[in-house]
């Protein structure tokens, strides 16, 4: 996920100077050394270690944890739980106001997500993604827009036209994008700019998506 180079005139003097230069805790890197260095003769034709750092998915976890509990800490007691699975982060939000959490229509949850992933990507050599929930708002969130789209797929199939949804956050037009799939005739795509983009749902011979959201 992320590799650095350190210099220092021992390899331990280098794995301190990453540590407290990236915050690094033992079980959240593995470094190999590219240079052992040398102390030359009488002080002169020294050349120091190098070594190479290797940043795990602990680090990520454990940093991407403190940024929320931060950045939360202001509205009252928040419960963050981050989990990994490759380069996928997933954050389960917990407290005594999940709806302060969630915000109307998830936007507060949507910003929170969007932030996250900012913050993790700029510290990442490789791409990462951020999903953030709360109370299992997306899992409900998922179910709702399965009947919503299940309507939609019917109308577009009964005219053989289109069906354009309501604007969506990126993270509900993906939901929308894997139910479509799961039907034959109709393929989905989405349309206009953020924050008024919506899915349009259509009918086609071969049903293949268009398009997917980031």
């Amino acid at each position: 996920m992320k590799k650095v180079r350190i210099s220092a005139p021992t390899v331990e003097e280098a794995l301190q100077k990453a540590k407290e230069r990236f915050d690094l805790r033992e079980g959240e890197y593995e470094y190999t050394i590219i240079d052992k260095g040398s102390k030359g003769i009488f002080g002169l034709f020294s050349k120091d270690a190098e070594i190479e750092i290797n940043f795990n998915s602990n680090y990520f976890t454990r940093k991407l944890e403190e940024f929320l509990l931060n950045a939360l800490s202001a509205g009252g007691d928040v419960v963050v739980k981050v989990s990994c699975s490759g380069r996928r982060f997933l954050v389960e939000l917990d407290g005594s106001d999940l709806g302060r959490l969630i915000g109307k229509h998830g936007k507060t949850l949507a910003a929170l997500q969007h932030v996250a992933m900012i913050y993790l990507n700029r510290m990442s050599d490789t791409k990462l993604s951020v999903s953030v929930d709360a109370g299992q708002y997306k899992k409900r969130r998922k179910k709702n827009l399965e009947a919503i789209v299940k309507q939609a797929i019917q109308r577009a199939k009964l005219t053989k036209g289109k069906v354009m949804l309501d604007p969506m956050f990126a993270f509900e037009r993906r939901m929308v994008h894997e139910i479509v799939k799961r039907h034959k005739n109709v393929k989905s795509y989405s349309v206009g700019v953020e924050p008024y983009r919506k899915v349009v749902i259509e009918y086609s011979a071969n049903g293949k998506n268009e398009e997917e959201d980031n």
